[in-house]
């Protein structure tokens, strides 16, 4: 089964996000990455597969406007 994570990195968190992200993709997980301008955050979350989705679509709409 698949897995789906909100990933949220920090701008100085940037490296050790992207180890994690790759380390998520080995094991056949999706990663949405946002990526912010607060210094010192970085935030996991799993979700479900539809927030996942959701994701996609919210953005496709916000950039259709």
């Amino acid at each position: 089964m698949a897995k789906y994570y909100l990933l949220d990195a920090g701008k100085n968190m940037i490296n050790f996000a992207k180890a994690l992200e790759n380390e998520l993709k080995v094991n056949e997980a999706h990663v949405v990455f946002y990526l912010t301008d607060t210094d010192g955050l970085m935030c996991l979350e799993e979700i479900s597969e539809d927030e996942f989705l959701d994701h996609y679509a919210n953005n496709k709409k916000t950039k259709e406007k």
